[in-house]
């Protein structure tokens, strides 16, 4: 029978941290820090992490099932021998966002992708993630001599990344290698008679300079005359979307709640924009209790319901 019980310890949540993070500080130590992309059910993850007890791990990973697997093994294997994943860090969050807003310049030793998503019809490569931008985002993060490492099932995929890697900053090294992770793709591709990989090792070799992103700071609103019938929200899109998604009106409590959808760049977030009467004036701020990061996008949501409630004068 399966163990339910599933400790959160090592789970951080990247919008409690002052960003760009210290992450010796998270770990309450100084040590060479590597990061997974993708771990899925985190085999890897902690196997790297027990062979290496001297280095600190941080995974990321977007969906919960596989976290939650992850974080139930690790809390079955720590009942047994404490401490051993104490260098364990992981965080949902999007690859794109961790690396532009959580970590500083020259901040990670390596960097692993095992099996990323191919994406390998024409019209999805848009969405592949080793972009030659991302590489260049990758190459400030690593510090001096860093690493990135790639495995992946599908030869053009090797190819597309060699393409990008281009200006990017690195000595790239190809080869294949035999199945030897155990990760969910690679038994997929296994059992179905794939004996061999491809590997990419890009070592950094010039640094390329990519400022951190930083959070925008948030301006409330207030009006003195407000018609909360007469509000009509306009959504804008372009390089920055904003589109509004549901508004509610709690006409006791003088309160309205607008839902929004921010979209900009690769980061989509949803956010809560609270108009609410206060001793004899309406304020316009961004709802309590949400998690997102200030970003021009969230600015730019507030500024448009904050005009939309004007023009009710």
């Amino acid at each position: 029978m399966k163990s339910k019980n599933c400790s959160f310890t090592s789970l951080v949540s990247p919008y409690d941290l002052r960003r760009p993070v210290h992450w010796d500080k998270q770990f309450n130590r100084c040590a060479p820090t590597d990061v997974e992309i993708g771990f899925g059910m985190g085999k890897v993850l902690m196997r790297m992490a027990e062979e290496s007890p001297d280095r600190n791990f941080i995974g990321i990973e977007q969906h919960w099932e596989r976290i939650c697997k992850t974080l139930r093994v690790m809390t079955t294997r720590q009942s047994s021998t404490p401490g051993i994943f104490n260098n364990i860090r992981i965080l949902r969050a999007d690859a794109r966002v961790v690396f532009e807003r959580l970590f500083a310049s020259k901040n990670i030793d390596t960097v692993y992708c095992l099996f990323p998503c191919p994406w390998p019809k024409k019209g999805h490569i848009k969405h592949r993630l080793f972009s030659n931008d991302f590489l260049r985002l990758l190459n400030n993060r690593l510090k001096k001599g860093g690493k990135i490492k790639i495995v992946t099932d599908f030869y053009p995929y090797l190819e597309w990344v060699l393409d990008q890697a281009k200006g990017a900053g690195f000595l790239v090294e190809t080869a294949t290698t035999h199945p030897q992770y155990d990760t969910k793709f690679e038994r997929k591709w296994r059992d179905e008679g794939q004996e061999e990989f491809f590997k990419l090792d890009l070592f950094k070799k010039r640094h390329i300079r990519v400022p951190v992103k930083e959070d925008i700071a948030l301006k409330s609103y207030t009006l003195k005359k407000f018609d909360a019938d007469c509000l009509e929200l306009s959504d804008e899109k372009g390089k920055i979307s904003v589109i509004f998604k549901d508004k509610v009106f709690d006409r006791d409590k003088q309160r309205i709640m607008i839902h929004a959808l921010v979209a900009e760049e690769h980061l989509t977030q949803h956010f809560w924009i609270a108009i609410i009467k206060r001793q004899g004036a309406w304020r316009i701020a961004r709802a309590e209790g949400q998690n997102f990061f200030p970003t021009p996008g969230i600015a730019k949501a507030l500024v448009l319901v904050y005009e939309a409630a004007k023009s009710t004068n």
